[in-house]
Formats: structure tokens, sequence, C-alpha cells
């Protein structure tokens, strides 16, 4: 899993590329809990996930709960396939608030 921090507009981006599985759970929460560290808004984008799992999963809603027990704000701002597949298969659409997040391909999730 590849995290990279993109500068948009006020914002900044934590771009998450690659599997978001068991088998890269413990990086990539070390790098989330490091990117929310002094952030008042988490806005990820998962344009470049090739696969997601329960524990991708969960990573997803930690992070939203986390941001949301701080008073900030969560964004999914982009979402490859695989991702919108299981938000929509399990109904979390507006739980993780990715109504209005694009896939990599630029449709609506």
């Amino acid at each position: 899993m590849k995290a990279g921090n993109k500068q948009s507009a006020p914002d900044p981006v934590l771009a998450l590329e690659g599997e978001l599985t068991i088998y890269t759970a413990a990086v990539t929460l070390a790098r989330l809990r490091d990117y929310l560290t002094g952030q008042g808004v988490c806005n990820l984008d998962l344009s470049g996930v090739t696969e997601i799992d329960s524990a991708g999963l969960q990573l997803l809603l930690w992070t939203r709960r986390a941001v949301a027990e701080q008073g900030g704000r969560f964004h999914l701002v982009g979402l490859s396939e695989a991702v919108a597949q299981v938000i929509a298969l399990l109904q979390l659409e507006q739980v993780l608030g990715s109504g209005s997040a694009t896939t990599a391909g630029g449709d609506p999730a």
C-alpha cells in the first residue's frame, strides 16, 4: 500500500494506492494516524486502490470515526471501482459519505 499527500485547493489529500487489505492494514493505519495529526479535514483519494477487504473497510470506518471525534470532516474524494463496489454492496454510501466521490473512471459512485 502506497500513500502520498497531494495538495488540493486548501486541504491536503491523502492518496492510497495498491491493496487496502489485511496484509497492508498495519502500515496503512500508521500512515492514516500520521495524516490525521493536526488535520481538521480528512480527504482520502482511493482511486488507486486495487483491492479492498474487510480490514481495509475497517480502516475507512475507523478513520471516519476518528475524524468525527476530533470534530473534523471526512471526505472520500476518489474511488476505484473495487472500493466503489464494496461500498455499494454493503450500502455504506451514506455512512462513508461517498455519494459525491467519483470512481477512477469519472462516474459517480
